[in-house]
């Protein structure tokens, strides 16, 4: 995200500042609340929405948002720039997105945005290699190909970061685009790479089609925690607002209790199949899935669910820092996220 420091904009709402995020541009309010108030809001899916976000579907369909008094309407995306830009301008009040998203244009260009609730507590990325040939360490990529989702994405700078977490020199490990699914298998078995990155979905395909990897898993290495709620600061910081964050944080709390329980779990996919007919209609699959979700959603020890961990965004921040990501160092942890509101549910 990059910030045009020459374009302000003035109205009746105040100054406002064009920026932009990917190919796209927006226009956010300085001083003016980034959403209408009132117990009528939106939520933004970074990408069409999946069993990772079960929690807001169960939050919907199961009447956690009306027991609060709210009326949230669920909006598939189509990327999590999107997602980001929309919430900044205010146009929804809230969204998901990961640190690595959210973190550099906050240091950066001081984007008025601010993570308020831990979903995802690890990475979801991992990398598959041959059993008979395993990547086991950053140190072994050396050389090495690795293939990636695309260039320049999330996964290339998580890739990067796991070398230089390590001392060692990114720019000595080649990459190919892939793609994130079952795919990169192909270009293993045809030797054009040494590992591919995967997540839990297409981890979960390649095995339903009995194809035995090795996996190592990025955050061991180069810890960032995955994606969290998100809301602009004009949002956060209008005391209007306060009960709503908090309403909507509790709905969403429940909704994880409910996607983490078995029983529960023909019903969550039931609700994707409303928004994602060909996913929702994959009922073993999603079991699978949802089984898996419960590893990067459990909260370390300590740190209660949605709360986020001081720890870990602090090692994820200097992370960023390191990698140049962040190039302004020194912004304060209370600037990234808050367990202001999630310690009232």
């Amino acid at each position: 995200m990059t910030i045009d420091r020459r374009t302000f904009l003035t109205g009746a709402s105040g100054a406002t500042v064009t920026a932009t995020l990917g190919a796209a541009s927006v226009t956010f309010g300085l001083g003016s609340p980034a959403a209408a108030q009132g117990m009528a809001q939106t939520y933004m899916a970074p990408s069409r929405l999946t069993l990772f976000q079960g929690f807001i579907l169960a939050a919907e369909a199961r009447g956690y948002f009306t027991d609060e008094g709210l009326d949230i309407t669920v909006q598939p995306g189509t990327g999590t720039a999107i997602a980001v830009q929309q919430v900044t301008a205010g146009a929804t009040a809230f969204g998901l997105a990961g640190p690595s998203t959210t973190c550099p244009p906050i240091a950066n260009q001081g984007a008025p945005l601010v993570s308020i609730g831990q979903i995802g507590y690890r990475n979801f990325w991992e990398i598959a290699s041959l059993p008979d040939k395993p990547l086991t360490h950053p140190s072994e990529f050396q050389g090495k190909t690795i293939g990636i989702a695309s260039v320049g994405g999330a996964i290339d700078k998580h890739l990067d970061l796991m070398s230089m977490a390590e001392g060692l020199d990114p720019s000595n490990v080649n990459k190919v685009v892939t793609g994130l699914g079952p795919s990169g298998y192909a270009f293993l078995e045809r030797g054009e790479v040494d590992g591919f990155f995967v997540f839990y979905e297409s981890k979960t395909a390649l095995l339903e089609q009995g194809v035995e990897l090795h996996y190592i898993a990025a955050d061991d290495f180069a810890p960032l925690p995955s994606d969290a709620l998100i809301t602009s600061t004009d949002f956060a910081e209008d005391p209007a607002n306060e009960e709503v964050i908090v309403k909507f944080l509790r709905a969403c709390r429940r909704g994880v209790e409910a996607m983490q329980d078995p029983a529960n779990y023909e019903d969550i996919i039931g609700y994707l199949a409303t928004y994602n007919p060909i996913e929702g209609a994959e009922v073993e699959k999603g079991k699978k899935i949802l089984d898996a979700l419960k590893f990067y959603m459990t909260p370390p020890e300590g740190v209660a669910q949605m709360a986020f961990s001081e720890a870990d965004w602090a090692r994820a921040i200097e992370l960023l820092e390191v990698s140049g990501a962040i190039e302004t160092p020194g912004t304060p942890p209370e600037r990234f996220y808050t367990n202001r509101f999630i310690s009232q549910v």
